[in-house]
């Protein structure tokens, strides 16, 4: 590196560190890059990177900004960090001291000890009643392994437990989803005869990344989208196949429907004069609604369609005898 050049690498470093948008044609107005090419700064931006690989990141989107960069400076950090933000990633925190989480990671000594502090003052306003979610110390790493394969579009092969012992499943991961309070990874299956597949993380033992790749099928990423529970049913062309079901809600928990979705797909369709509201939810099965109808019987009936009617009164027969 000559002598100048240091100079202009080091002049990024100071501008970068004090949270200053750094703009190649910008700089090409500057007096320590005027008369420099776009490729010479480029250069002086790459030496930083070669060494600081995470040090700085391209603006994108933003209009008048092509060519501009900046760094995550620890200011950014403090104007990010507001009371309200703190107080969630405190209860974050609370959580994977919880799970165990926080042992696994590596996080040096000192900073855990802030970091439980705030938990222990948090205690003073929250109190878990619930397990926020469930996991193991190894699903740090097996997450961390998923996260890995998504982001590369590596196949890979899970090992998982099941009630008759350990299966493999060859596998082209999609997302780790986060649904009623536990991790799941769901993907493609090599299989034909299942071409989509979800996965508790809490059950997977083992993952084995391989070197193959895969492109992604877009009917699945759009299928992913629209996932609301644990129990998708995925068909080609999925959305020809969406189910409609409606459901009336007494006029006693009605208020509660309306304050809260219970599924995304959620949508009020008609108010009836005796305070009970209709609602319509769009699902993939009829599988993926029937839990919800029963934990609200006896102020949720199903009005449509009639095959999910009939079963939920069968199952209701059959526990009440």
């Amino acid at each position: 590196m000559t002598t100048n050049q240091t100079a202009r690498v080091l002049e990024l470093l100071k501008r970068f560190n004090s949270g200053e948008k750094v703009c190649i044609d910008v700089l090409q107005n500057d007096a320590m890059w005027f008369g420099k090419s776009e490729k010479t700064i480029r250069r002086d931006l790459d030496v930083i990177k070669e060494y600081f690989p995470e040090s700085f990141d391209l603006i994108r989107g933003g209009k008048g900004e092509k060519g501009c960069y900046k760094a995550i400076t620890k200011e950014i950090f403090n104007n990010f960090l507001d009371q309200d933000t703190l107080a969630l990633m405190v209860q974050t925190f609370n959580i994977a001291q919880r799970n165990n989480i926080l042992e696994s990671l590596n996080i040096d000594e000192n900073d855990k000890k802030i970091i439980n502090t705030k938990i222990k003052k948090s205690k003073e306003c929250y109190e878990f009643v619930t397990k926020p979610f469930e996991t193991k110390k190894q699903d740090v790493k097996l997450l961390r392994e998923m996260e890995r394969a998504i982001t590369y579009k590596q196949y890979i092969t899970i090992t998982q437990q099941e009630a008759k012992g350990e299966s493999s499943y060859e596998l082209k991961p999609y997302k780790i989803l986060f649904i009623n309070e536990n991790f799941y990874l769901v993907g493609e299956n090599a299989n034909e005869a299942y071409p989509f597949s979800i996965f508790r993380v809490t059950n997977i033992t083992d993952i084995v990344l391989h070197k193959k790749t895969f492109h992604h099928n877009p009917d699945i990423v759009d299928f992913v989208k629209t996932i609301q529970t644990p129990y998708p049913k995925y068909t080609p062309s999925f959305r020809k196949h969406l189910i409609e079901v409606v459901v009336e809600v007494s006029p006693k928990k009605a208020k509660y429907f309306k304050m809260k979705q219970f599924l995304p797909s959620q949508k009020i369709i008609e108010q009836k004069n005796d305070g009970s509201v209709l609602f319509s939810f769009t699902v993939t099965q009829e599988m993926e609604i029937e839990d919800l109808v029963k934990k609200w019987i006896p102020h949720m009936k199903v009005v449509s369609p009639d095959s999910l009617r009939e079963k939920i009164e069968t199952d209701v027969r059959a526990y009440l005898l």
